[in-house]
Parts: C-alpha cells; sequence; structure tokens
C-alpha cells in the first residue's frame, strides 16, 4: 500500500506526542493511517501519541532496528508497560501491599498501585465502595517518600473534601502535610493554597476559578471524572488544558460514562491527548450515529462495527473493577411501592398530559410550554404539588429590581397523599434509620415538616458547613432520618450506618441514581444487612416510566464498556 517515496520523513520525540515530517509530500488519501493523529493543513506533519509509537512505525513502515536510539528506547519501553498491564489484569498485583503501618490495599487497589507504577496517566473506573480513595493516597504517598518536594492536587466534589478526603488523608498518611483549599472568601482560600503542603484538597465547582494559583503542583488526581462528562463544559475544558501540565494525572470514578460513550471523550483527552481525535466532532462521526431528527440536536448511539474499537481504545487507558467481584456484600432488594393518584390529582395529570396546562388556585393556570416541561410537571403531580415557573421568574425579576410589590404564590399543594404514604411506610420500619431521596425544595419543607427533629436535611438551600453537620449527625445516629437530594449527596459519601433508602421522587439521571443508592451498600464487614430500597411510583404515571424505562435501561448502557475493561479474575 505504501510507496517508499512517500516514506522520507523525519521523526521527533516531544514531550506529549511523536511529530512525523514528511519531506514535502503529502501522504495520498488512499493511504490508512492510523487513527487518530493530528495534522498541519497540508498533512505533511503528523502528530501522535507516544503511547502509540509501535503502532505509528507500523503504519508509515519504518524498520525497528534503524530507529535512532532515543526513539527506540520509548519503543522498547511502551511495548514493555504494555506486557506488564497485561501480566497485571491477568495474574494480578505481585507486590507487598502494605502502603504503611496505617494502610495495607485489597488486591484489587493493590493493581492501581502497581499500575501507576508503571504509567503516569491513567483511568481507575472502580466500583463504588472498592476503595478509590484509599488506592490513591497509597499512590500519593509512594511518589512523596521519593519525592518530598512533590506536590498533588486532588480534585473532588465539595461534600467530599473533609467527610471522604481529609479524613482518609488524616487516617492513612497522618505525616504528610495536606491544606483542604474551602473557604467562604477567595482571600482565605488564596491563604490556604500559599500554604506549604505535599497534597491540596480543592473542591470541583471551583478549579476552574482557582488553577491558575497552583504553582508548581504538576500532580492531579480527579476523584469522580464523570464531571467531565460535558465535553462542552468550563471544567472539562479547564481539566484537559491543566492536564498538559502535569507529569501525573489519576481519574476515578464508579460511573465515568453514565449517558453513553461519547462522555469518554474529554477523559481520554485528559489522559492522552493526541491519542484521540482532534476534536468531539471527528470522535462523534466515526464511533457514533446521530438518530435525531433535527441535525442542531444529538441523539447518539454507538456503531455497532465500531463497538469494538471504542472499547480497546478506552481500555488502552482504563481498567475496571465491580464491587460484585471483590467484595463480599451483603445484597439488595428493589421494591416498588405502587400508590394511586387520588381523583383530584388524576384530573390535573391528564388535562397537563393531553392539553399542557392545569388550573390551580383560583383562576390561574400553570402551563408546561415545551415537552421537557411538561414531563417535570408530570413529574410533580405525582408528588402531589404544582410549581409556578412563571410566577418564579417574575419573583426573581422582582427582587432584582427591588419592588416592594408582594411576591406571587410560586407552589401549589394539590394532594398530600404521597407524604402520608410516606409516613405509613417509616411506620413499619420501626426504628430504623433511613434515608429519603426527593428532588424538589417542596418536598424538602414538607417533609421537613413531617418529620420534625428526626431529620435532618442535604439539599440545594442547605449550607455546604451545615451539610456536612447534617451528615455527621446522621452517621451518628443523631437522628432517624435523612432528606437528601441525589445531587447534593451521591458521590463517595459511606452513610452504611444505614440500609434502607426510600426514592420518594425520581429524576432522570441514572448517574445521580446509580451513585445515590450504592451511599448504603458496601462489603459485609461495614455493612452487614440487606439492603433495601423502595421506589415510590404512582400508576400509569411517568414514575413508572422514568423508573422501568430510563433507570433501569441505562445501567445495561452503562455497563456495556465497562464490563469490557475489567481486569481477569486472579486469586
Amino acid at each position: 500500500m505504501h510507496q517508499r517515496g512517500y516514506l522520507k520523513m523525519k521523526m521527533h520525540l516531544l514531550k506529549e506526542c511523536v511529530k512525523v515530517e514528511l519531506e514535502g509530500t503529502p501522504l495520498p488519501s488512499d493511504v490508512m493511517l492510523l487513527e487518530p493523529f493530528h495534522f498541519n493543513r497540508k498533512r505533511t506533519i503528523y502528530y501522535f501519541s507516544r503511547h502509540k509509537l509501535p503502532e505509528v512505525l507500523q503504519v508509515f513502515n519504518k524498520p525497528v532496528d534503524k530507529l535512532p536510539p532515543q526513539v527506540k528506547a520509548v519503543y522498547d519501553d511502551e511495548l514493555n508497560k504494555r506486557e506488564l498491564i497485561k501480566a497485571l489484569k491477568t495474574y494480578g498485583p505481585k507486590q507487598n501491599p502494605v502502603v504503611n503501618e496505617h494502610l495495607t490495599l485489597r488486591p484489587h487497589q493493590q493493581l492501581a498501585r502497581e499500575v501507576a507504577q508503571i504509567y503516569d496517566r491513567f483511568a481507575f473506573y472502580y466500583d463504588t465502595r472498592t476503595g478509590k480513595t484509599p488506592l490513591s493516597i497509597a499512590i500519593m504517598y509512594d511518589d512523596i517518600k521519593k519525592h518530598p518536594d512533590h506536590k498533588w492536587l486532588v480534585v473532588a466534589p465539595l461534600v467530599l473534601l473533609e467527610l471522604a478526603w481529609e479524613e482518609d488523608i488524616k487516617k492513612f498518611i497522618p505525616d504528610i502535610p495536606t491544606v483542604v483549599c474551602h473557604a467562604k472568601t477567595k482571600a482565605k482560600r488564596l491563604e490556604l493554597i500559599k500554604q506549604e503542603a505535599n497534597i491540596y484538597i480543592l473542591n470541583t465547582e471551583s478549579f476552574v476559578n482557582y488553577i491558575e494559583y497552583f504553582d508548581g503542583v504538576t500532580r492531579l488526581i480527579l476523584d469522580e471524572s464523570s464531571s467531565m462528562k460535558n465535553k462542552s463544559s468550563k471544567f472539562s475544558k479547564a481539566i484537559v488544558e491543566f492536564s498538559r501540565t502535569c507529569d501525573r494525572l489519576y481519574l476515578l470514578s464508579g460511573t465515568p460514562a453514565p449517558n453513553g460513550a461519547w462522555e469518554y471523550y474529554r477523559q481520554i483527552q485528559a489522559i492522552d491527548y493526541y491519542g484521540i481525535q482532534q476534536s468531539f466532532a471527528q470522535f462523534k462521526n466515526k464511533y457514533f450515529l446521530n438518530l435525531a431528527r433535527d441535525v442542531r440536536f444529538e441523539d447518539l448511539i454507538l456503531r455497532p462495527d465500531m463497538a469494538d474499537e471504542l472499547r480497546e481504545l478506552v481500555g488502552q487507558y482504563a481498567i475496571y473493577v465491580d464491587k460484585e467481584d471483590v467484595l463480599e456484600t451483603p445484597g439488595r432488594r428493589f421494591i416498588e411501592h405502587k400508590l394511586t393518584l387520588p381523583d383530584d390529582l388524576k384530573e390535573q395529570y391528564k388535562r397537563m398530559k393531553k392539553d399542557l396546562y392545569a388550573t390551580v388556585g383560583v383562576d390561574t393556570d400553570i402551563l408546561a410550554p415545551s415537552a421537557a416541561a411538561k414531563l417535570n410537571k408530570l413529574n410533580q403531580i405525582t408528588s402531589g404539588f404544582l410549581i409556578d415557573t412563571a410566577a418564579k421568574q417574575e419573583n426573581d425579576l422582582a427582587k432584582k429590581r427591588g419592588d416592594a410589590a408582594p411576591a406571587k404564590q410560586e407552589v401549589y399543594l394539590l394532594n398530600d397523599y404521597r407524604f402520608k404514604a410516606l409516613l405509613e411506610l417509616l411506620s413499619t420500619l420501626h426504628n430504623e434509620q433511613v434515608i429519603i431521596w426527593a428532588n424538589y425544595h417542596e418536598e424538602f419543607k414538607q417533609i421537613s415538616r413531617l418529620l420534625g427533629e428526626d431529620c435532618v436535611t442535604v439539599y440545594g438551600k442547605t449550607p455546604a458547613y451545615q451539610k456536612i453537620r447534617n451528615i455527621q449527625a446522621f452517621k451518628q445516629g443523631e437522628v432517624k432520618y435523612l432528606v437528601a437530594n441525589p445531587a447534593s449527596a451521591d458521590k463517595g459519601l459511606t452513610l452504611t450506618n444505614c440500609h434502607i433508602c426510600i426514592y420518594f421522587s425520581l429524576n432522570w439521571s441514572y448517574e445521580e441514581f446509580r451513585q445515590s443508592m450504592e451511599r448504603i451498600y458496601g462489603d459485609k464487614s461495614i455493612q452487614p444487612y440487606e439492603c433495601i430500597y423502595y421506589i415510590f411510583e404512582a400508576k400509569g404515571t411517568v414514575d413508572e416510566v422514568i423508573y422501568n424505562d430510563v433507570l433501569v435501561n441505562k445501567q445495561e448502557i452503562s455497563y456495556a464498556i465497562l464490563n469490557h475493561l475489567k481486569a481477569d479474575d486472579y486469586e
């Protein structure tokens, strides 16, 4: 296929890539090139990931024995690393899992530790409760012990800074100087960032605004890398940009691509910038079909003929561990708690579904101007209330203008049947601690009123410091019920003091559902009881659609690639 005239080339090793310069002659269009690759407009200069050097040489038909010494060294090193990784995945770790007197790793954690000794950039897609934080601490500890001047940055969701990362670092490596870079004001945060330490912990929400102040930090651990799933977000772009300055980088997540395999794009780009297509459009066009009728929108599915290639691509940079394979778990049960809509709510539901409006109060109609708004309103009706979005927007504008006029009513409680059903169910659970997952502010208001001092809440209106106090109070058994929004308390928290969850209402996010249900589940040594999940569903409504058609089906989609990334079973 290749003409020898086209193969006159110069090869340069750069920090991130291999630069190939053809001597003025572009490759013909019919030559099959290794993908992905980056190139100039004339297609005479190509950039390939150093990780793919063996394939690059094969594409350009370059004899290995004639390589310059530097190139040959990188080539041999890459092949050696691949063999080591293959052996680790097949036979398991071989080194001592004792990190120090405080921390000894399990085999699957030690596997990650040894992979990190081979590759400076990798993704550990470890299921919830498999110990991603301790294995990451071991990786940082190994490096800092060898190089006391090295600095690491851990980026994690805000709720995990104290309740997971700071707590575990103090427990496992108390002698390593660590700073949690969170404070109420920017000035106080900058003071914390300026402190001398080996490990800095920053919340995900602050990364974009504060990363410029972390001078000299070239090692990054990103906890919950699914935060990069939106390819267009400022956060995911900032992580990719910062990753190009990193000497070492590791991604952690139990649900890295909850909605579809396209969500791996930015994560792979952060690990190996030149190892994936130059743009998301190129990546999407190669691996996916867009089923949306309007080209302005995306309804992507994985192309069957490209599925194996994409799995192999992700597999070059990641390992997946399923908790059921490595832990002895207590088992769990999902109970669909069916409710019957009262007649008045049935009428409101039918009208909203058919005519896109509902009548509340006196001469007040609440409209659903779009399909998405209709689904949202239907979801509210099944919970027994409706939010007047237009009134809320007017009130917000009035506040900005400083108007003294009385605010319009924003929420209408239509029927309390669901709240009564909650009390009835709780009465059958006796003195058990329970997590109640809810989504709307009105739900938190009504449930808090019903349960009084027996409950604490964690949702959007709960101040950050109060969230931590409330979670600690629940974990220590000071209160019986935790009423939480999955978006506020879904990741990383260990709430195994409890083994019962009630989903008072559901939203459309599989990631939040999956993460929230894992809070109470884990190894039998910390969770000895079977975990029980009650799913509130109003019969014949959108509740059933969300649970059965969305959340359950998305679980199958999310696991398709992850199961391919599993290491072989080993003793």
